[in-house]
Parts: C-alpha cells; structure tokens; sequence
C-alpha cells in the first residue's frame, strides 16, 4: 500500500513538473520574440555596430488617470493580442531583454511604441527601457501621442506630446545620436510628414561628411517602380483612394510636402551621406536598396514579438568592436 502510495505520488509530482513546464513554454509562446539579423556595410564607418530596431509595439495600458480611453484602450490591447496571440507587455519586456543581453549599442524604437499617450502605457515603457545599459533612440509614430478623437491635432502637440518627454528625453520633433564616425538621426512622423524646425536641424548632418543612418516611423518610397516593398504594402494595407501606397513616404505614395521634400532631396541627393533608413509602421519586415547608394531596414511589428538586429559593419578589415 506504501509502495503505491509512493508510486502515485512519484506519478503525480512528474505530472506536475511536466504541467508547469507546459504552462511555462505556453506562457514563453505568449511573449516569444523574432529576431532578424541584418548586416550593412557603411563606408567611413571605422567600427562595428550592433544596432536592436524596435516599433509598432502598440503598447496600450489604461488606468484611473485617463477615464475617457478605459474602453477604447482595452479595445485595442484585446484586438493586438487577438491578432498576435501575444501579449504585447510581455514581448516588450522580452524585446527589451534581448537588447540588454545582446549588448547592442544603440536601441532605436521607430515609433509606436504607445498606443496613445496614456499615462500608464507611458510609465510602463519608461520602467521597461531605464533597464537598458547603453544608449536608445526614441521617435514618435502616428500613434504615440494620439489621445481620444486628437490625432495630430494642436491640442495633441499642446497637450499630450508633452507627456512623452520621459521617453524622448526631448521636446524637439528630432533626435540625433553622435558617434565619431557615425551619425543615428531620428526625425518624428507629422502624419506622414516632417516639422519644419525638424527638418531644419537635420539637414546640415545630412549635407555633411559623416555617414548617417536616418529613423523614422513611416517608410520610404524606394527610387525605382513597382518595388517589391511597395507591392508588398499595396497587397496589406491596399491602396488609397487616388490609388496611392498608403504606408509610404513618396512622389507616388504619400506625398510629400516642401518641408518634407527638403529632408527627401538631401536623403536622395548625390554623394549623400545617409547610408540607412530604419522604419517601422507597416507591421511587416523588409529589407530593400531605396536606391543605389542606401538600404532601408523595416521591422516587423513590436506586438507579434518582432525586431531587427542589425550589423553596422565597417568596409575597411582594421574595424574593432
């Protein structure tokens, strides 16, 4: 009788063992993450980089601070987790890990990392990236600072934008960090247009010498028709009413304005230095030549676990870590 008391226990206790390791693995599965790994070459970069690109995480958390957006918050989280079958505050966290524990040496979040400016989304991804140990890069999507029925709207820029200083660690649309022989610019989305002030600060960096890799939120119109990346967004997202690409920034997609065409011609321009674009917004990976000189990085979207490590890797053999 002992014998099979103990059996059973035995029995029970690797049944148990087992269920929690199941439980564990379907707890993972909620917030598992995938990781592309990308290498660029960038002439005049005299070392290597390792660069983690994050967006589109949606991050959506509503309390007591914000009553009026209780629903539509919830709303949105559910419809992110129903979509994904993730949990968008877990593959953050898991993101933000991978960060850490990969020892980049910038993080870049392009944008739409919040799901609106709600406080408790705010202060969630502040206590998530102050776990970071090296230097990030923050700029704004279409959907950061977007609060109820204000969608870049004066109110928004006056008072919710505001509230992302925690994050940005600016209250300029623009945000550059500086290597020696690097340049990571960020410049955020107007929707789907550049500030002008922004515009202004940036331009002198990409009329320069020093090889720069440009962020933003929404995706550049590659030089050359019909490109893959554009085929591709067509099919997802369809096509706006005129017939244009509606989640590109371009002649023939979204078009752009004088302001935002200054920033493009310089990008463009011959001889320009802006070796990369890293973007977001469409919620699919791709990697394409914008033209001949430089490539955009596009990571997939932040709530299904998505991002982009991607190798900055000098052209001369003498580079270092």
């Amino acid at each position: 009788m002992n014998i099979n008391k103990k059996a059973l226990q035995s029995v029970l206790m690797v049944c148990a063992i087992f269920c929690l390791g199941f439980a564990a693995k379907r707890a993972d599965r909620k917030g598992s993450i995938r990781i592309q790994e990308e290498t660029v070459t960038i002439a005049g970069v005299r070392r290597d980089y390792d660069i983690m690109l994050i967006a589109d995480t949606h991050i959506s958390l509503c309390d007591e601070r914000d009553p009026d957006l209780l629903e539509k918050a919830q709303a949105r989280r559910e419809a992110f987790e129903q979509e994904s079958g993730k949990v968008a505050v877990r593959t953050f966290h898991n993101l933000v890990t991978e960060a850490v524990e990969s020892d980049a040496d910038l993080t870049v979040f392009a944008g739409d990392i919040t799901d609106s400016a709600m406080y408790a989304s705010i202060d969630f991804v502040q206590e998530e990236i102050g776990r970071l140990d090296m230097p990030y890069l923050y700029v704004t999507g279409n959907h950061d600072f977007e609060y109820g029925e204000e969608y870049f709207s004066k109110k928004a820029y006056r008072e919710y934008f505001p509230r992302l200083l925690p994050l940005t660690n600016t209250t300029e649309q623009y945000t550059v960090q500086e290597y020696d022989d690097l340049i990571v610019a960020g410049i955020n989305d107007k929707n789907n247009q550049f500030d002008k002030k922004a515009v202004q600060a940036l331009l002198p960096y990409l009329k320069g010498t020093k090889p720069v890799i440009l962020v933003m939120h929404v995706p550049l119109q590659p030089q050359y028709e019909r490109s893959e990346l554009e085929q591709q967004a067509d099919t997802v997202w369809g096509l706006s009413k005129d017939g244009r690409c509606r989640v590109l920034l371009g002649e023939t997609a979204c078009k752009p304005n004088k302001t935002t065409r200054k920033l493009l011609d310089a990008v463009f321009a011959e001889n320009s230095p802006v070796a990369a674009v890293f973007a977001g917004h469409i919620h699919f990976y791709n990697r394409s030549m914008l033209n001949a000189e430089s490539t955009q990085f596009v990571t997939g979207a932040g709530y299904y676990g998505d991002a982009v490590r991607i190798h900055v890797q000098a052209k001369n053999a003498l580079a270092v870590k």
